[in-house]
């Protein structure tokens, strides 16, 4: 750092586990896959760039913790950043205002908010994509399931001794947050309920199950539309490559179509496969 001490970022259990890819660290809210991610994926500045132009107005700290949650933001603002994966990476200026109507229904003035394009439909859908498994068993959003059980994505967030607790969600036709926190930044959770999936995250699933349930607004249920430009490919569960008629375990993972990585380079024949096999009959 600066003062020349040195950083060291922790997972919130204490635990190091091997390696994880950058769903897993999502659903799972891996405290060290965001940071790996911050100094060899996307560079500070790139973050803080994106984070503007998704609607984030605060400054924020261009040093790596940012990626830890270090700026500060209003929930209004991040709640409409999220609101770009949902909406195909356009991002709309938050309004408060839609029309305004006269007496006999006539309008008067209706709104039209600034939109602009951010991020890829691609990219904005393998976000939305991953952002799902939040909200699935062995994610930290899995709470919001007790209430709400339509299409959803989202993420949690907790801050250093449970100060604030955060749940930000979205379906593919409303984006809401919920901050949970105290006015004197002095005053803090002190135990583990404060965390974002158990403070915030079941306020979010009953707000979205009572808007869903409103016959007054009638929402459908809608799934998240793929792009043409995001396929589908069975991937090698140790390798995270696309897999080869010969690993062992497979999986299925999306990708944007212009990006896919390389085959898997450990399990490339029968050879390898027989190998294996072999080692699995050896008896002890």
């Amino acid at each position: 750092m600066a003062n020349g001490e040195r950083w060291s970022p922790g997972n919130a259990d204490g635990t190091f586990g091997g390696k994880s890819t950058l769903r897993e660290g999502l659903s799972k809210s891996i405290n060290l896959v965001t940071v790996r991610a911050i100094m060899e994926i996307a560079p500070v500045k790139q973050v803080v760039d994106y984070a503007h132009r998704m609607g984030i107005t605060s400054d924020l700290p261009p040093y790596e913790s940012l990626a830890m949650g270090t700026g500060e933001v209003v929930p209004l603002d991040i709640t409409s950043a999220f609101g770009v994966f949902a909406n195909g990476g356009v991002h709309v200026d938050p309004n408060a205002i839609l029309r305004i109507e006269d007496k006999d229904g006539n309008i008067i003035e209706e709104a039209r908010p600034q939109m602009r394009e951010v991020l890829s439909k691609e990219t904005a859908y393998i976000m939305a994509n991953m952002l799902q498994d939040v909200l699935e068993p062995g994610g930290t959003g899995i709470r919001v399931r007790s209430y709400f059980h339509y299409p959803a994505a989202g993420k949690t967030g907790t801050t250093q001794e449970f100060a604030d607790a955060w749940f930000i969600g979205f379906t593919p036709q409303l984006v809401a947050g919920v901050w949970v926190g105290f006015d004197e930044k002095m005053v803090h959770f002190t135990t583990w309920d404060g965390q974002g999936g158990r403070a915030a995250a079941p306020i979010w699933g009953r707000f979205m199950k009572y808007v869903y349930e409103d016959q007054n607004i009638g929402m459908p249920l809608e799934y998240f539309d793929r792009p043409d430009g995001v396929v589908e490919e069975t991937i090698c569960l140790e390798t995270k490559k696309v897999a080869t008629e010969f690993c062992p375990n497979k999986g299925m993972e999306i990708f944007n179509a212009s990006y896919l990585p390389g085959k898997c380079p450990k399990h490339t024949s029968l050879r390898w496969q027989a190998g294996e096999e072999a080692k699995s009959n050896i008896s002890f």
